[in-house]
């Protein structure tokens, strides 16, 4: 009995034996890990610094080159480079000679004038701007920049911008560069939250800059071509921003600001607006070309490109729709350059009536000949033109006629010189 209690002690005991002996073995091993890691050696402290190191100055590369772009769209580059351009049609219109060290100068200062009052204008956003889905991603309503580094480079850009006109072009331009950064951003930008009038505000402000670009090659404000130039700017804007305003009436009212689309829910009077400004717009090259500003060519061949803006307005006008407004807005873009090009190719100055006297002057007009008589070649009035001139019957070109009639005008009105055989 004895023996059989204690052989059945000696199974109950046999499991928990074998237990302990693989507990003990998992301990050793444990401790042979451990041995074994405390032994081994360390990384090198240098390697490892090292490697921090230049993860550090990836950030931070990476950093300093989002700063260019931030800086651009500070500047809102898109908007500085179109002013650059009428700047330069301003300057051009004027007639050669083009001397490099006044352009130059000129359109760099012209952008950063125009990079300080884009800048001003958002600092005054921000906060509106984060509430509009196409422009909450700027940098101060994202959080890229601090206002006090924005207004630095505001301060920064602006005075360099007005200090390198004043320098190398004249202080009339670098006046009106200051003027037009105090226009846009103390009275265009605090009105845009008061009245739907801001658009005739801020196209006063886009039609400045091309008259700088006259003022730095004449150092004068006066004449027909700067008021031609002012004039083309201004009308070009109000269909192209009132159009811009529709597409986007959302999100300016999401921002609190005051456009007309606003309070125009049918869009009719949006409409109206930007085909009465198409149409004024058209008249324009007929005026320039009897006020002797430009060729007759200029009217001519004007029809073509104001009248796609005309027809487009009028399409908007018929029925005010996201896809109809998008298409006049896409196509002002196109219409500007286009016509500003020709405004300056035709102009009289740039044939040489009135150019400024130099010795390089003579170089600017071959070229500019040239392709006015590959032209030439091209146009249909030139053509019944010279068939009038060949034949016996007259011509019947209404540009030809139009130009001999003004010729002889002029000539009747020209005073009569007085002798000793008229007396």
């Amino acid at each position: 009995m004895f023996t059989a209690r204690f052989a059945s002690l000696g199974r109950a005991e046999g499991p928990l034996a074998r237990s302990g002996a693989r507990v003990a073995r998992r301990a050793r091993l444990l401790s042979v890990a451990s041995d074994a890691a405390t032994s081994a050696p360390a990384a090198p402290a240098p390697a490892a610094a090292s490697a921090l190191s230049d993860a550090h100055d990836t950030a931070r590369g990476s950093a300093l080159g989002k700063w260019p772009s931030i800086y651009l769209e500070l500047a809102k580059y898109r908007l500085s480079s179109l002013v650059v351009f009428t700047t330069s049609a301003g300057y051009a219109m004027a007639g050669p000679p083009f001397d490099l060290a006044v352009l130059a100068p000129t359109l760099v200062g012209t952008f950063l004038a125009s990079a300080s009052a884009s800048c001003l204008n958002q600092i005054y956003e921000r906060d509106r701007d984060g509430r509009m889905r196409r422009t909450m991603r700027r940098p101060l309503p994202a959080g890229h920049m601090s206002v006090p580094h924005a207004l630095a480079f505001a301060l920064g850009s602006g005075t360099a911008g007005v200090g390198l006109l004043a320098a190398c072009a004249n202080p009339l331009t670098a006046a009106l560069g200051l003027a037009n950064i105090a226009l846009y951003a103390a009275v265009y930008t605090p009105l845009k939250v008061r009245s739907h009038r801001n658009t005739e505000v801020g196209a006063i402000v886009g039609a400045l800059p091309p008259l700088m670009g006259w003022t730095a090659a004449t150092n004068s404000a006066c004449g027909l071509e700067p008021l031609a130039l002012g004039a083309c700017l201004f009308l070009w804007q109000m269909p192209h921003f009132y159009a811009l305003a529709w597409l986007y009436r959302a999100d300016y009212a999401a921002g609190g600001y005051k456009m007309l689309p606003l309070y125009d829910p049918t869009g009719e009077r949006t409409a109206s607006h930007c085909l009465a400004y198409a149409l004024a717009l058209s008249a324009l090259p007929v005026a320039t070309s009897v006020a002797g500003v430009t060729s007759s060519m200029f009217a001519v061949e004007s029809i073509a490109f104001n009248g796609a803006l005309v027809l487009l307005a009028a399409r908007f006008r018929e029925r005010a729709s996201q896809g109809r407004a998008r298409a006049l807005f896409l196509y002002s873009l196109i219409q500007l350059p286009v016509m500003l090009v020709l405004l300056v190719f035709h102009g009289e100055r740039l044939q040489g009536g009135g150019a400024r006297e130099s010795d390089n002057g003579a170089r600017a007009l071959p070229a500019v000949e040239r392709l006015r008589d590959a032209g030439r070649e091209l146009c249909a009035h030139e053509r019944i033109a010279k068939a009038g001139a060949g034949g016996a019957a007259p011509t019947a070109c209404p540009i030809v006629l139009g130009e001999a009639a003004s010729s002889e005008s002029a000539l009747q009105h020209l005073p009569t010189a007085r002798g000793p055989a008229a007396e």
